[in-house]
C-alpha cells in the first residue's frame, strides 16, 4: 500500500494503568496526531467501575468536545446501564448548570464552555465513557492564582494519564457558581434505570414543531432533576434505543448520536455497532468537507483488545484505483475528505467485534460515481461519469415518507456471506 494510505492506519497499542479498581487496564485511546498523522480527534475507551471524580476544578478547551456515557454491555447500552453522574458546565465560570445523567448520554461542550468536575456518584453496572474532543493535541485552560491575582492559563496534557480522586471526598471549591445547584447528593436509587422508559428514534429527531427528548427521565427519580437553561439543555441529549432489522449479525437493540438530526449544531456522528459474522459493507465513496474514523475494536469494552477478525478495506485515489489493507487488531482508519475507501468485507469472525464509524460533521453523507448515461449533455466538460450524494438530510424511509431513514436495515437484503466464500 502507497505510504500516503498507509499513515492512514493506527494499530492500538494496550496501555496500563495502575489507577485501581474503579477503571480497567489495559485501556485504549487515540493521542491524536501523536498517534495518527493530521488526526483531529483524541480520544478513549474507558471503563468506569466505582465512583470517582475527575478533574475537581473547571476547565475549557480551545476546541469543542463530546462526552459519552453508556452502558458497558454492547450493544445493548441501555438495559446495562445502572449509573448516576453529575456534570457542572457552564458559558462562564459564574453560570455553570449541574448536569444530572441515569441513562446513555452525549453531552456537546461548546469550544470555550467551562465545564467539570465531572463526578460519577454512583456505578452499580460497569460503564463505557468516551471523551471526543475533536483536536490533535489535548489542551485545556485553567484559571489559577498568578503574581497579580487570578489568570487563565492553558496548557497541553494527557489528561486522562492523571489518577482521579475516588468519591466519597469533600470536592475542591474554586471561584465558580453553580446556577440551578439544589444540594441534592443522589436522585436515583440503585437498579432504578428502566429502558423501557428510553426515548425512541423518533423521540430524539428534531423537526419543526416537535421537541427533542434532551434531558430525559428513563429512570426512577426520587428527586426531580435540576432544571437547565435552554442554551445548556439544547447540549445534551438522552440516546434512543434503535431496534434495527439487519439479522443475527449486527443484533439489536444499537445506539447513534445522528449528528444535527438529534442535536442542533452537533458536528459529530457516530455509532456503537456489534458485528458478530461474516459481512460485506458498502460501495466505494468519499465524504466532503470532513474526516472520518473507523475504529474495528474488541466487542468488550472491559477487554478491548480480544479481538480475533480479519478485515479487508479498500482505500483509493478513485474507484478504477483502490489498495487493498488486511486488519486483523484493534485498529483505526482516518479517512480525509475525498479519500475513496470501501467496500469493508468482514471475514474469519471468530469473536464479535466493535465496529465505530465517527464522521465530524453534522450530516452524514456519501458521494459515490457512475458511468454517465448515453446521450447526456456534456455541455462544456467532457462528462464521463456521474457522481451521486446521499445523506441523512435527503433520505426518507421507504416505508414511511415522513420519516428520515435512520438505516434499520428492514429494507435491506439479508445477503448470507460464508467466510470461505471466494472474492467477486
Amino acid at each position: 500500500m502507497q505510504d500516503k494510505f498507509e499513515k492512514l492506519f493506527y494499530t492500538f497499542r494496550p496501555e496500563e494503568n495502575d489507577w485501581g479498581p474503579w477503571t480497567n487496564s489495559p485501556q485504549a485511546f487515540l493521542h491524536g496526531e501523536a498517534d495518527l498523522a493530521d488526526a483531529a480527534l483524541y480520544t478513549g475507551f474507558q471503563i468506569i467501575n466505582a465512583p470517582v471524580q475527575m478533574e475537581t476544578e473547571p476547565i475549557y478547551h480551545r476546541e469543542a468536545e463530546d462526552l459519552v456515557f453508556l452502558g458497558a454491555v454492547l450493544p445493548d447500552v441501555f438495559s446495562s446501564f445502572d449509573a448516576e453522574i453529575h456534570f457542572f458546565m457552564g458559558r462562564t465560570l459564574e453560570t455553570m448548570e449541574k448536569i444530572v445523567i441515569t441513562e446513555p448520554t452525549v453531552v456537546r461542550v461548546p469550544k470555550g464552555w467551562w465545564h467539570c468536575p465531572l463526578r460519577f456518584v454512583r456505578v452499580d453496572k460497569p460503564l463505557l465513557f468516551q471523551a471526543v474532543l475533536f483536536a490533535g493535541r489535548p489542551g485545556a485552560v485553567r484559571k489559577v492564582q498568578g503574581p497579580a491575582g487570578p489568570e487563565l492559563r492553558y496548557s497541553e496534557a494527557e489528561t486522562h494519564r492523571r489518577a482521579c480522586a475516588e468519591i466519597p471526598g469533600p470536592p475542591r471549591s474554586g471561584p465558580w457558581r453553580v446556577v440551578n445547584e439544589d444540594g441534592v447528593r443522589s436522585y436515583t436509587d440503585a437498579g432504578a434505570y428502566d429502558p423501557a422508559k428510553a426515548p425512541s428514534s423518533l423521540d430524539t429527531v428534531i423537526r419543526p414543531g416537535y421537541r427533542s427528548r434532551a434531558y430525559s427521565d428513563a429512570a426512577a427519580l426520587r428527586s426531580p432533576k435540576p432544571p437547565l437553561t435552554p442554551e445548556t439543555e439544547r447540549c445534551v441529549l438522552a440516546l434512543p434505543r434503535e431496534e434495527t432489522k439487519w439479522g443475527a449479525w449486527c443484533p439489536s437493540p444499537q445506539a447513534y448520536f445522528r449528528g444535527d438530526i438529534y442535536m442542533e449544531d452537533a458536528d459529530y456522528n457516530v455509532g456503537w455497532q456489534i458485528f458478530t459474522a461474516a459481512n460485506d459493507m458498502e460501495e466505494p465513496h468519499f465524504h466532503q468537507g470532513a474526516d472520518e474514523y473507523i475504529f474495528f475494536m474488541g466487542a468488550d469494552p472491559k477487554n478491548i483488545f480480544d479481538f480475533d477478525a480479519e478485515i479487508e478495506i479498500f482505500i483509493g485515489d478513485d474507484p478504477d484505483h483502490m489498495e487493498s489493507r488486511m486488519i486483523t487488531e484493534p485498529t483505526v482508519v482516518r479517512l480525509p475528505p475525498t479519500v475513496w475507501h470501501c467496500p469493508i468485507r468482514f471475514r474469519r469472525m471468530k469473536k464479535p467485534l466493535l465496529f465505530q464509524a465517527a464522521f465530524l460533521h453534522g450530516t452524514w453523507g456519501t458521494i459515490t460515481r457512475a458511468d454517465a448515461a448515453p446521450g447526456t449533455d456534456k455541455g462544456y466538460f467532457d462528462l464521463t461519469y456521474t457522481y451521486s450524494y446521499m445523506g441523512d438530510n435527503v433520505r426518507f424511509c421507504r416505508r414511511d415518507p415522513t420519516k428520515r431513514c435512520n438505516v434499520c436495515g428492514a429494507c435491506f437484503p439479508n445477503v448470507e456471506i460464508r467466510e470461505d466464500a471466494p472474492e467477486q
